[in-house]
């Protein structure tokens, strides 16, 4: 007959093979060396280590000998309540709760345009909705559209966010572009996480390149592309932005761009029109100073200049006999006055008094635009280096 103490060490035996091989005490002496370091934080490991070393084989034990053997005599037939335990803890494992996950960011293109967004604020004076729903395609007239998502981790959270372009129409004609994040909150709506960028004042933007690292690389360009002209004379480059943990800034690549060497910067300005007293013909005259410079660093062969002031307003005076040619379009849209001037230097500046007159006593129009625009020697339009600066608003009374 085997003997109880002879029995209880072969089955404990047989437990600790079967169902402990993956779990190796920590000795006394790493115990101590535990306790010495991280007193607390050892203690309560060491604590839930023991209970799982403790409970797990008697536990099993207990498991493995029922109905095996009859009690002795005097020992309690009622079975022992088993405490409700945790899983398993393995030796050295933390016992601190683990941090939750990141909620996921990764917007699908149907989802982006299936719901209302609220957009960043776009760049100006832009007449662009900064809240609806996007287009998968540029609309006919105005609106805004998807240009592209691509997908990074861009705040380190464990989650990937949606790294969209969204481009703005307006008139026909694309107003400006930027690059927005999206993210999803806790309930899973679609939440602006940040923007980018915006092409004005910029330029234009080309592509949009997200990196494993979660930065965001973006190609730009000093100018739309107009044209395969216009598109050889672009400058374009690659900027890398990040979370900063507030907003998105700009992390790589150039700051700015250099000047064209094969453009000019023309630039303009006009004195307000104050007309006189009505004439006998019922005409009122009035006199404006147009400055233009060229600020290079390409000289210009030919500039052209317009004045638009409305229906009823024609050029007079000597002051345009410093045009090449000058005329007044009135059948043109919108009608204007025009005058060809010659060569100007980079870095070179010309000043026109220039006389106007109203064929009634109210203007068709009170405000008023002058615009250069530079010619090249065959007097095709050429682009400008910064077309902002290429027109001047002013008034007339």
């Amino acid at each position: 007959m085997i003997d109880d103490d002879t029995f209880l060490n072969s089955r404990f035996a047989a437990y600790r093979s079967e169902r402990m091989t993956d779990v190796t005490p920590a000795g006394p002496g790493a115990v101590r060396s535990t306790v010495r370091r991280r007193r607390r934080a050892a203690a309560t490991t060491g604590a839930a280590v023991a209970a799982a070393l403790v409970v797990g084989p008697v536990a099993g034990y207990a498991a493995l000998s029922q109905d095996l053997t009859p009690p002795p005599p005097g020992t309690s037939t009622e079975p022992t309540p088993h405490p409700t335990s945790s899983p398993s803890v393995s030796p050295g494992a933390s016992a601190a709760t683990t941090a939750p996950v990141a909620q996921d960011g990764r917007v699908t293109t149907a989802d982006l345009l299936a719901v209302q967004l609220d957009l960043p604020r776009w760049w100006g004076d832009a007449p662009c909705q900064s809240r609806g729903r996007l287009a998968s395609r540029p609309p006919q007239e105005e609106g805004n559209w998807l240009q592209s998502a691509d997908y990074a981790d861009v705040d380190r959270d464990g989650a990937e966010e949606t790294v969209a372009m969204i481009g703005c129409k307006f008139n026909q004609s694309v107003v400006q572009t930027q690059v927005a994040v999206f993210d999803r909150d806790t309930t899973g709506k679609i939440v602006t996480k940040g923007q980018v960028l915006t092409s004005r004042p910029l330029g234009w933007i080309f592509q949009v390149d997200t990196r494993p690292d979660g930065s965001i690389r973006i190609e730009v360009g000093d100018r739309e592309p107009v044209g395969d002209r216009g598109s050889a004379v672009v400058v374009r480059q690659w900027r890398t932005y990040g979370w900063t943990g507030e907003k998105f800034a700009q992390t790589g690549g150039p700051t700015r761009f250099p000047a064209n060497p094969s453009l000019a910067d023309l630039r303009v300005t006009a004195t307000d029109l104050v007309y006189g007293v009505q004439a006998a013909d019922g005409s009122r005259h009035a006199t404006t100073t147009v400055t233009i410079r060229n600020a290079g660093p390409t000289d210009a062969d030919y500039v052209f200049l317009s004045l638009e002031l409305g229906r009823n307003v024609h050029h007079e005076g000597n002051g345009w006999t410093s045009c090449l040619e000058a005329d007044t379009n009135t059948r043109s849209s919108p009608p204007n006055l025009g005058c060809l001037l010659g060569r100007i230097s980079a870095g070179h500046t010309r000043t026109l008094v220039l006389g106007v007159a109203s064929s009634g006593a109210k203007l068709t129009q009170v405000s008023a635009r002058a615009h250069v625009m530079r010619l090249d020697k065959q007097r095709d339009p050429v682009l400008d280096a910064k077309e902002a600066d290429n027109e001047f608003h002013f008034d007339q009374r």
